[in-house]
């Protein structure tokens, strides 16, 4: 049989009834699927007006407009990379991309990263679900309802179709996210026909007109970089159903190359969008959509936005859900989603009353990064060092099994992390943290996500690669 598929009916994973399986490995009668499935799966994420925001940051720091198409392409091309490579484990593992930091970290050490994960999962849910409001609380201002309840239903109504999508579980998922894509690129291709038009050649020179410095390009790359790198804890958690046979380079080229062709020219967008409106999008970014459309594609223009930010979510709240079970809180997947549904109303109602979505989302954007990026960085080490090899079982036992280590803790994992982390905070030169190095020593530019991708993987390719090549079990 081909290893790339499996012909068998699969009665625990099927589109329209809800996933029986959490954080368990899946058994192999249930393995299943294709490499393209994550094609699809990422188009469908990454097609979304939040994408597009991300591109309008880019050009926001001060670069031109050649250098943010370049800091676009080459961002992406490291971030997807990234999350092509972190799509590997999950056949492997048979678990959530989340479970593989008890291998690299030790049963214990590897909370720490789990809380973490959970909190950038609920954040990336909370922010996609600001987003998909108000592009609704638009629908219902061109409607009559302006009222200071609509808010509060629109998110309402959002909330519940994440959530609902999100209950179903991994096969529902797939099959939504492989149509709403098609449907989403052509909307967001007609706005793109809307906009460029609009935008005076004159503009587009003004944008080149002044020299931006490559300190700048530095910022605007880590801004693009930050985007898919955000997305590699939850990258196993939907390869996970695949057989272990199946080809490694397939599922990495099929996850990367389905996000960074939906990333690069949602941000594009962004950009030439952010240069018709003055080179910044606001707080409200969904608002500046009717500067530029028709009234009569503004419609189902604000349903796409709506549609995408539910389909970016529905991968944020499954993961969150998982990491949740992954901290070995007592509760059901079911209960997870609901505290979710609850974390995501706290931050829309402080968004509202205390803070603005600009500032809310590029602030996350930059804290992604010094955390991301490390974690990333060991984990892809750790699958080669051991060859692939995992040992399923053991990953689900506490106090024993190889995985246990010494006292829970695999230091090699827990102090390259740290050392990631750290370094990411010295070399950043964000709106979230500038390090007294990079103001008042070199003076410019940002290297958090190049220094703390290279010294993690570094560090723990140094301090691990005699243990984990003596702990590894044989490869299946």
């Amino acid at each position: 049989m081909n290893s790339d598929t499996v012909q068998a009916v699969v009665v625990t994973d099927n589109v329209g009834s809800i996933e029986q399986h959490g954080i368990d490995p899946i058994p192999s009668k249930d393995r299943h699927g294709s490499a393209f499935e994550l094609f699809k799966l990422w188009v469908g994420a990454n097609v979304n007006y939040v994408v597009i925001v991300t591109g309008a940051f880019a050009l926001s720091v001060g670069v031109t407009f050649t250098q943010s198409i370049l800091a676009i392409l080459v961002g992406n091309l490291i971030g997807c990379l990234m999350v092509g490579l972190t799509s590997i484990q999950g056949p492997r593992t048979g678990t959530s991309g989340m479970m593989t930091s008890r291998v690299c970290f030790g049963q214990l050490g590897s909370v720490l990263p789990k809380i973490v994960n959970v909190v950038s999962a609920l954040s990336w849910f909370s922010i996609n679900s600001i987003v998909a409001t108000q592009a609704l609380q638009e629908l219902f201002n061109l409607a009559g309802y302006s009222a200071h309840s609509a808010v509060w239903v629109a998110l309402g109504l959002v909330l519940a179709a994440e959530i609902i999508v999100a209950v179903y579980g991994h096969a529902t998922i797939i099959a939504a996210e492989g149509l709403i894509a098609v449907v989403l690129a052509a909307l967001f291709f007609g706005l793109a026909y809307f906009v460029v038009p609009q935008v005076p050649s004159q503009a587009l020179l003004s944008f080149n007109s002044h020299t931006g410095s490559f300190s700048a390009w530095l910022v605007a790359l880590g801004i693009i970089v930050s985007y898919p790198i955000g997305w590699t804890n939850f990258a196993s958690d939907y390869s996970r159903y695949f057989p272990p046979t199946m080809s490694w380079k397939k599922i990495a080229i099929s996850a990367g190359l389905g996000q960074f062709i939906s990333l690069t020219l949602c941000e594009i967008i962004g950009v030439v969008f952010a240069i018709a409106v003055g080179g910044n999008l606001g707080n409200d970014p969904v608002s500046q959509l009717g500067h530029f459309l028709p009234t009569w594609f503004m419609v189902p223009l604000l349903m796409a936005v709506i549609f995408g930010g539910v389909a970016a979510n529905v991968p944020n709240g499954y993961t969150a859900s998982l990491g949740l079970l992954a901290l070995r809180l007592p509760m059901t997947r079911l209960i997870s989603l609901a505290v979710i549904a609850l974390f995501t109303v706290c931050v829309r109602v402080a968004v509202v009353y205390y803070g603005e979505f600009f500032d809310v989302y590029q602030n996350f954007l930059n804290y992604m990064v010094f955390w991301t990026g490390p974690w990333a960085a060991i984990v892809i080490v750790d699958y080669f060092l051991r060859g692939g090899a995992y040992s399923s079982p053991d990953m689900m036992k506490w106090g024993a099994g190889r995985y246990w280590y010494k006292g829970g803790i695999f230091w090699p994992g827990v102090i390259a992390f740290c050392v990631g982390i750290v370094l990411s905070l010295v070399f950043s030169n964000s709106e979230t943290y500038a390090s007294p190095l990079m103001t008042n020593v070199l003076g410019w530019g940002d290297l958090s996500f190049e220094a703390g991708i290279i010294s993690a993987a570094c560090t723990y390719w140094l301090l691990a690669r005699r243990a984990v090549g003596q702990a590894a079990p044989a490869r299946p």
